[in-house]
């Protein structure tokens, strides 16, 4: 009789968790699920950079499924890189830059970029120099300059110059408008959350690091891939990237409008 007892009671134990295991579901590893407002669409970009997503800043249909699917592995692929030391690409069509280390992915943030009147620039380019709070000088009279450490300063407070052969007045920098990050907005040069330059790619960028900006076809022609795959029946796991995920306290205040 305790024999039996023991056997129900095993049963209902199973009866309990066995729709707990069937209904498990893979979720990738994210910052955004429980956060809310400005935090959450930040962290969706990020998330949407770090796997080769083009930044929307939404979960569209292509996050779900990156977000829900063990299948997908997502990877770079790096051809003749320009060092074996560290060097950055911009994704013109994702919206994304990367810092590699060799073939190695170290960093992946979203950006934004030129509008169609003044795009960011396609180019093999190399850093030429970095300033910590610099100065604006207002693109040669457009707009009224701007001193450092002035708070409607649109670099933020970091930027690095590019040099791109007969072009100037380029870079990557910080931003004040945080909610324009992900889209086509900028004169061209290369805008980042100030959290993420400031801590991830400042530091490690040297001046002569090169960098590489176009679109998906021109990188590819360039021997960069930056692409979401899903693994066939029988076909052997191709390693994933694995760059770190920095996690930023958002502040979800009053965006600033310059």
């Amino acid at each position: 009789m305790n024999r039996f007892k023991k056997l129900l009671t095993l049963f209902a134990m199973v009866l309990i968790f066995v729709p707990s295991i069937v209904n498990a579901q893979y979720i990738r590893p994210n910052n955004f699920m429980d956060k809310s407002g400005a935090e959450k669409t930040a962290e969706i970009k990020r998330f949407q950079a770090l796997n080769n997503i083009p930044i929307s800043g939404n979960v569209n249909d292509l996050t779900n499924n990156v977000l829900y699917n063990s299948e997908i592995v997502v990877r770079d692929i790096i051809e003749n890189p320009p060092t074996k030391g560290k060097w950055v690409v911009v994704n013109k069509s994702k919206k994304t830059l990367t810092m590699y280390n060799g073939t190695a992915p170290m960093y992946k943030f979203p950006v934004a970029l030129g509008t169609s009147a003044t795009p960011t620039p396609s180019a093999k380019a190399t850093i030429q120099n970095k300033h910590v709070n610099p100065a604006w000088g207002g693109m040669g009279g457009k707009y009224t300059p701007v001193a450092a450490d002035d708070p409607l300063n649109p670099l933020g407070e970091r930027w690095m110059g590019l040099k791109i052969p007969g072009m100037n007045g380029y870079g990557i920098h910080g931003t004040i408008k945080p909610n324009q990050i992900g889209m086509y907005v900028s004169n061209g040069c290369i805008r980042m959350y100030n959290y993420d330059v400031e801590t991830f790619i400042f530091p490690n960028a040297y001046v002569g690091m090169p960098v590489w900006l176009g679109t998906d076809d021109e990188l590819k022609t360039w021997g960069v891939q930056q692409v979401i795959e899903k693994k066939l029946p029988n076909q052997p796991q191709a390693v994933e990237n694995k760059p770190e995920v920095p996690v930023e306290e958002f502040n979800t205040g009053e965006l600033l409008d310059f």
